[in-house]
């Protein structure tokens, strides 16, 4: 995996703070809904197969030192904590193994990594890559921080930002934090590493090439959270003692329902088989007097202390499903954890849209947005800051606009329903067959940008029920393309390929068309697109794709 900021394995077992967030207008598959509100928070998940991941040992090279000629390889010693650059072929002996210059990647589900040297892990000692609080020094020393203003876990955490180029910057959290450099960097006059601003000055003295180090040593996969298997789910058609319950029928086809709509059907069809969704049934659960405000977290206590009444444990599933009486005070339609296991529906448990949104919550994903007015011409579209961004509008993707649509190709490789052989990053410049999505050959391309997230392209045809677009539906019939930033959760920014117009149900990149990314250095063309998938031409270090 790339262990870096769009592409760091998340693990996500940490329960954070409740975010509210701005009314969102979302459009089911048949039928324009009213605009309502939609609130999301951040906990754990029941199913979020949490865990730290290691990525095996490697060598770590920098390529200012190769280009120089010179020993290219991070390596520690057998008597200091200290760190340098050197020969990447030990010597043999006591005192020059070659376990001293190799090094794992260890994910810690927060969107950072350890960095841990073997040599230093077999003989017992403090292994981990580490910065100080007054100096730009790095070394060796304990993973586990002993706390105080000299010594934060933080100093031992970093990312890896993909430069496109099969490099990355590493940069530390702690030193981020305090607005320091954060980069790992050579220089030339000595084998000395430190951490440093990431921006070279330029000269003799200061290459860009001195903060580079190879990819390859933090690659084994992309950026993931599987959610897989069987899963149950507790779902409760609750109310006020002064509501009316609402049809639980409707509620359980919504989510349990085995056949179309249903949250249950949604997630067999876009996992392709790789994740079920059963469970069980409670209803005309009251919960009491009518609160005056909204607390989240007092209904769900509620709910739990009236289902474990009617001897059902919540604990017992992997989600918690609470459909309430319609309540005023409650600004949003949908309420979930994300990452998590739990949905809040107000009054809208009948609408299976709002549980596949809610769900992809729980799944890591978050609002979309879109990438608007860019430059265009007649057959390009240029990706640069003069571009505008604003949200709700992709409609292909429910966290963002577009109803009961199936999942994008990204999300669904972050809860682990794609093969990591179905999703390639692109990193030369050539023709590409981009297949059907769900259906047939490459899911996915993803071109690195050097802002650490990447340009994901996907192609779709109608696949009925829930993908049930006419033949000749712009959506259909050109590449998708978004900005994905992806770590402890997914964020999807659609581009909009076809500016001129002001929809973007025409979004996608037309045959014949260009896109060129300032960021990615890289352009994309589409050829030809049939049924079986989508002929392309990816340019990756220059912005003219080749030939069709």
């Amino acid at each position: 995996m790339k262990w870096y900021s769009a592409k760091v394995k998340a693990a996500f077992a940490a329960t954070v703070l409740l975010a509210a967030l701005s009314l969102l207008s979302y459009a089911p598959a048949t039928a324009a809904l009213p605009q309502h509100g939609e609130q999301r928070a951040v906990g754990t998940s029941a199913s979020s197969n949490a865990g730290t991941m290691a990525v095996g040992y490697t060598l770590l090279g920098n390529k200012y030192r190769g280009d120089a000629g010179l020993g290219t390889c991070l390596r520690t010693f057998s008597d200091t904590a200290a760190v340098q650059v050197g020969e990447c072929t030990a010597q043999g002996g006591p005192t020059d193994l070659t376990s001293m210059r190799q090094w794992q990647a260890v994910d810690q589900g927060n969107g950072y990594i350890l960095v841990q040297n073997k040599y230093r892990t077999d003989a017992g000692l403090g292994d981990c890559l580490r910065t100080f609080s007054g100096s730009a020094a790095v070394q060796v020393g304990e993973c586990t921080a002993q706390g105080g203003p000299a010594d934060y876990t933080s100093m031992r955490l970093w990312r890896a930002v993909d430069q496109g180029n099969g490099y990355v910057l590493l940069q530390n959290k702690y030193r981020g934090d305090a607005q320091l450099g954060t980069c790992l960097r050579t220089f030339n006059g000595a084998d000395t590493v430190e951490v440093g601003d990431c921006t070279a000055q330029g000269g003799p003295a200061d290459y860009t090439s001195m903060r580079l180090w190879d990819d390859d040593a933090f690659a084994s996969g992309w950026a993931s959270r599987p959610v897989t298997g069987q899963k149950r789910a507790l779902v409760m058609a609750t109310h006020w003692n002064d509501a009316t319950p609402a049809d639980p029928a409707a509620v359980e086809q919504a989510t349990l329902g085995t056949g179309y709509p249903s949250l249950r059907s949604y997630l067999q069809e876009v996992s392709g088989g790789a994740l079920d969704l059963t469970g069980d049934m409670l209803t005309d659960i009251d919960l009491g007097t009518r609160p005056t405000g909204c607390d989240s977290a007092s209904i769900r206590s509620s709910a739990r202390t009236a289902a474990l009444a009617r001897g059902v444990d919540p604990d017992a599933y992997d989600y918690l499903f609470v459909d309430l009486s319609r309540h005023s005070a409650c600004a949003w339609e949908g309420l979930a954890s994300q990452p998590g296991n739990w949905i809040l529906s107000n009054g809208v448990g009948y609408k299976t849209w709002m549980w596949t949104h809610e769900f992809g919550h729980n799944l890591g994903f978050t609002h979309s947005d879109t990438l608007k007015a860019c430059p265009s011409t007649s057959s390009v579209t240029q990706l640069n800051s003069s571009c505008t961004v604003s949200g709700g509008d992709d409609p292909t993707d429910t966290m963002g606009g577009g109803g009961m649509h199936l999942y994008p190709v990204d999300y669904r490789q972050f809860a682990g329903w794609i093969p990591a052989a179905q999703v390639i990053k692109v990193v030369s410049s050539g023709s590409h067959e981009l297949g059907v999505l769900g259906v047939n050959g490459t899911q996915e391309y993803r071109i690195a940008r050097s802002d650490g997230s990447y340009l994901s392209l996907e192609y779709r045809r109608a696949t009925p029920p829930y993908d049930a677009y006419d033949s000749a539906d712009p959506l259909v019939n050109g590449v998708i393309v978004r900005i994905v930033t992806s770590g402890a959760t997914v964020h999807n920014r659609l581009v909009d390929a076809t500016p001129a117009t002001t929809t973007t149900a025409d979004a996608p990149l037309a045959v014949s068309r260009t896109l060129v990314d300032e960021i990615a250095n890289a352009a994309v063309k589409v050829c030809s697109v049939d049924n079986q998938g989508a002929d392309l031409r990816i340019a990756i270090g220059s912005t003219t794709p080749p030939s069709c």
